[in-house]
């Protein structure tokens, strides 16, 4: 895999940790980035990542193929003849059936954005650190926002953008918004260029995009009459309908024969992960009411089937580790108390396809090497704490970016290397903290509740069930 703007290696170390039969190049224009990146490297101790300090300009046909090329936050935020030598180094570095990765800012939603962003620039058009910035940028669409009206259109956009800028992490709002030269496209722009190029468009890199059962059924209908050859221009109108902002695009060589039609009979290839679990956890498995199910992001499902409701349990209990195919069917059948029926193999197969199309089920093609609980000398992931001694935020064992509670959780994950014992942990987190924790609270609306007070043995052990739903467990 080759990445082009790779800063630190967020995106290509966690891959290279788990992944060591493969290879990773990662350029990037700043030098002070590529030094921290190759620090944690050699912290890592891995062989199979190289990060450079190069210019995307620079990049050749000497730098060799590869399967995967990956370019996030960079095509928007580059000059034009930039993203040109980017569109010739995915032509020219991409393996004959490679993949190349590359994300940018997406019209029509960019306009509204561009908005705020005028304004944010505007007024903080004489600072220069990032925190100064983008505290006075947050500040100044709160009270742009706060002094609009309410029930005119313009209000309730200056609102919403205010629920976005609040909400986005400061490094974000800082490149992505106060940056003076990012630049949004429409797909159909990006795939043009592209297919000037020698690439052609193979679709969003969110798989759940496809899926377009949550549309009314004019709409629906309208998009299903687009032909293959016309799949872009199908998504080129879904972003209008949808409002989309960013987009994740898949390109490929353009002499590759695409088959978008995608067979459920592919499920079982596969093994699923899911964060579901039941909004009532008393509810009925065995008979025909509906129970529901709430994933991680808020979303909701209802299920009636038996062995579908089994399977939500199933798979919500597992988590984070994923299931093959074989061991939900199983699992779900002994949660039913054994009860089989010869078509259940099908009735769950196309139900986690349509799952997997909605974007509650994801699909892997390799288990990862997570736990779910504590081992007698828990571990967690080296990488993830070699990035909490810097930093709340870590990427666990499903390549996701997760968030610690606190400080004090940044030093527990320190104690997890796999020679202590969970006694030892607690003996020296009591030396670090005392014989109790406390922890604030809050209620149902969000103010200030009672603090909890636990033991430092109960604190230890929420902490290793927390570090074990983050994915952070290794196996």
């Amino acid at each position: 895999m080759l990445e082009l703007g790779c800063g630190v290696g967020g995106n290509l170390l966690p891959m290279a940790f788990q992944y060591p039969g493969s290879e990773f190049i990662g350029v990037d224009l700043s030098g002070v980035t590529i030094e921290r990146g190759q620090r944690n490297i050699a912290t890592l101790g891995l062989s199979n990542i190289k990060l450079l300090h190069c210019d995307i300009m620079n990049v050749d046909a000497s730098f060799g193929q590869f399967d995967y090329i990956i370019a996030h936050g960079v095509y928007s935020w580059v000059p034009p003849a930039v993203r040109e030598k980017m569109m010739t180094i995915f032509k020219q570095n991409l393996a004959p059936r490679g993949v190349c990765y590359v994300s940018y800012n997406a019209h029509p939603f960019s306009h509204l954005r561009d908005m705020v962003r005028d304004m944010m620039r505007y007024h903080t058009r004489r600072l220069t650190g990032m925190k100064d910035k983008v505290g006075q940028a947050r500040a100044i669409v709160k009270f742009l926002s706060e002094g609009s009206k309410a029930n005119s259109v313009h209000g309730a956009v200056m609102r919403d953008q205010l629920h976005r800028v609040l909400n986005a992490p400061d490094e974000l709002l800082f490149h992505d918004d106060l940056d003076e030269g990012a630049e949004a496209f429409l797909l159909h722009k990006v795939v043009e260029d592209a297919g000037h190029h020698g690439l052609q468009y193979l679709s969003d890199a969110d798989f759940s995009r496809r899926y377009l059962a949550g549309y009314s059924e004019e709409v629906r209908a309208t998009l299903q009459r687009f032909p293959d050859s016309e799949f872009m221009a199908r998504d080129q109108y879904q972003d209008f309908i949808d409002g989309n902002g960013f987009r994740r695009t898949l390109l490929c060589h353009d002499d590759v024969s695409l088959s978008r039609q995608i067979d459920p009979d592919l499920v079982p290839r596969f093994y699923l992960l899911s964060t579901s679990s039941p909004v009532q956890p008393d509810g009925c498995v065995t008979d025909d009411s509906a129970m529901e199910f709430e994933s991680q992001d808020g979303s909701r499902v209802t299920v009636t089937n038996p062995l579908l409701k089994a399977a939500h349990l199933c798979l919500g209990r597992a988590w984070p580790r994923a299931l093959s195919f074989g061991e939900l069917l199983d699992g779900a059948r002994a949660l039913l108390a054994g009860r089989c029926a010869d078509d259940d193999p099908k009735v769950l197969t196309e139900a986690m396809f349509i799952l997997a199309c909605s974007g509650e089920v994801s699909f892997l093609l390799s288990r990862p090497f997570v736990l779910k609980d504590a081992t007698d000398r828990p571990q967690a992931s080296l990488l993830a704490r070699r990035q909490a001694q810097t930093g709340r935020l870590v990427t666990n064992l499903l390549h996701q970016t997760v968030q610690l509670e606190d400080d004090r959780t940044r030093d527990f994950l320190q104690l997890l290397d796999g020679t202590r014992s969970i006694d030892q942990i607690v003996t020296e987190m009591a030396e670090r903290f005392g014989p109790t924790i406390r922890l604030d609270q809050a209620d149902d609306a969000g103010q200030p509740a009672e603090p909890l007070v636990l033991s430092i043995r109960e604190s230890v052990q929420r902490s290793l069930a927390m570090v074990g739903k983050l994915g952070l467990l290794a196996a």
